[in-house]
């Protein structure tokens, strides 16, 4: 016998072998998180460490606690994470059809002997020919419009307290309105803020709120006309560390007073461009600068990297790095700074750019606002990608009706197997959220497939529904962007013939220097 006729079937099983696991991996990711899609998904336990509890449906919350060691686990996770990044929500979505196209692969490869590149190739055009349908199918939108009401009310159903927070949402999107455009398009994070309290009621506040209090409580709570110095200068001339680098006593006298000047010098600098709040981002913080704000009864805070730039364009302060830009034009304006002592929170209300608005979201426990501060973020970012792109019917209904329009695609030979590949992807969405409403979810999604395009299933009474009639309605982005996560995925994990960790490839190169 051969060499050759030797290393085929063993090069195979090795191919196979790495395609099992990989596919059990991508898999196993999505049943962590396939029962909490839809209305009525279930949530999770999620326990870390130190076994603090947090329970949460939010699929990118689950996702990133898992301690994923499978290379392509983490693989999955990230471009989960990716695709709330871009659109803020869709991440249950791509895993679980992702899972489908893998799972579909791999039958098609190992039962059918199909090669990995035509599946490949059949899912590429496979997944840009159902986004161009679902793009034909997308209606477009306005903020006024009873479609934005219903879009968050969707992306919300299954959140903690979702019909409460989509009206926190709706009222602070038609709070900014048409001045949240940008370049002719919404960007919300421009202009809404949202911020969890615990013991502060619910609201959407016109302005801003800093998470934070004053430096001092002798410091006054309050200050009207306030005019805004955004600092983010070396607060810390002097370092401790040179401090404790030297040894002799008057090296350290100093160095010591050389820190107060220095000090004295800063506030002196600040304070001579006419600000009375100073806001200060900077990494550290001299105890003297601070002793010389309090004692001068300058309203200061400590503000967080995250919130410069809502502060600057609220205020239209320019923040401060170095003491040249310390100057008159760089403060901001408001008509108000004041803290509310009890929650320690400081509120900014009148700046120049008064199209900025802030939710506050509470919660009983730290879990319970955590979770219903994820909640109003996701109801903006479906807001803002079903205004910008449109929408589509939800609950599965725009993923099903786009496979039968799918066969007007041609492709040539085997590569036409990896469209069936996208078309199990999609089906599978109206599927799962069926079955984690109680539902057979097959036997649903047969009844739906010979309904009219925006039709679906009442997860309630199990009957045929118009989802657009209904108000069921679903970003077009979203539902885009995922199936291309989703495409991504699994063409990677299919176009993997073998899994080599570091000892192998040095064993192989070993072993190939000794022929």
């Amino acid at each position: 016998m051969s060499n050759a006729s030797v290393w085929r079937p063993m090069a195979q099983n090795i191919e196979f072998d790495a395609l099992e696991s990989n596919a059990n991996a991508v898999i196993a990711v999505a049943d962590t998180v396939r029962t909490t899609l839809g209305p009525k998904g279930l949530d999770k336990l999620l326990i870390d460490q130190a076994m603090n509890r947090h329970v949460s449906n939010d699929g990118v919350t689950i996702l990133l606690s898992l301690k994923t060691i499978h290379p392509v686990a983490r693989m999955v996770v990230e471009i989960a994470e990716r695709q709330e990044q871009l659109v803020g929500d869709g991440t249950t979505t791509a895993v679980v059809m992702a899972a489908e196209m893998v799972k579909e692969g791999k039958r098609l490869i190992k039962e059918l002997g199909v090669h990995p590149t035509k599946v490949v190739e059949g899912i590429e055009s496979g997944v840009h020919y159902a986004c161009e349908l679902l793009e034909r199918a997308a209606r477009r939108i306005t903020v006024d419009g009873v479609e934005l009401e219903h879009v968050v009310n969707t992306s919300l159903a299954s959140k903690l307290d979702g019909k409460r927070l989509a009206s926190l949402v709706i009222h602070a999107i038609r709070s900014v309105n048409h001045n949240a455009l940008h370049n002719g398009s919404y960007d919300f994070d421009r202009s809404i803020k949202v911020v969890r309290r615990m013991n502060v009621d619910d609201k959407v506040v016109s302005g801003l709120i800093l998470e934070r209090g004053r430096l001092d409580r002798d410091l006054p709570p309050e200050v009207r006309d306030a005019r805004i110095l955004l600092c983010r200068l070396d607060l810390k001339p002097v370092k401790e560390s040179w401090l404790k680098g030297n040894s002799r006593y008057e090296d350290i006298l100093t160095m010591e007073k050389d820190r107060v000047a220095k000090a004295k010098e800063m506030v002196d600098a600040m304070l001579a461009t006419g600000a009375n709040v100073i806001l200060i981002a900077s990494p550290e913080i001299d105890d003297a600068v601070e002793n010389l704000l309090i004692s001068r009864r300058v309203f200061g805070a400590l503000i967080s990297t995250d919130e410069i730039e809502h502060v600057a364009r609220y205020t239209g302060a320019k923040p401060v790095r170095i003491m040249d830009d310390l100057r008159q034009d760089a403060l901001g304006h408001a008509d108000r700074v004041y803290e509310d002592e009890d929650n320690s929170i400081i509120y900014i209300e009148g700046g120049k750019n008064r199209n900025i608005v802030t939710i506050v979201v509470s919660g009983t426990t730290k879990e319970t606002s955590l979770e219903r501060w994820r909640a109003a973020r996701d109801g903006v970012n479906a807001a803002e990608a079903a205004l910008n792109k449109g929408i589509v019917a939800g609950g599965g209904a725009a993923e099903l009706h786009v496979i039968d329009k799918m066969k007007g695609l041609k492709l040539k030979g085997l590569e036409q197997v990896g469209v069936d590949v996208v078309a199990a992807a999609l089906e599978s969405i109206m599927r799962q959220i069926l079955t984690n409403a109680g539902f057979n979810g097959l036997e649903k999604v047969m009844t739906a497939k010979a309904l009219p395009d925006t039709f679906g299933i009442d997860i309630n009474t199990g009957e045929p529904i118009d989802m657009m009639e209904a108000g069921v309605l679903d970003p077009l982005l979203v539902k885009t962007t995922a199936l291309k996560a989703a495409g991504e995925i699994a063409k990677a994990v299919l176009r993997i013939d073998r899994n080599l960790a570091a000892e192998d490839l040095s064993q192989q190169a070993l072993s190939e220097s000794k022929r």
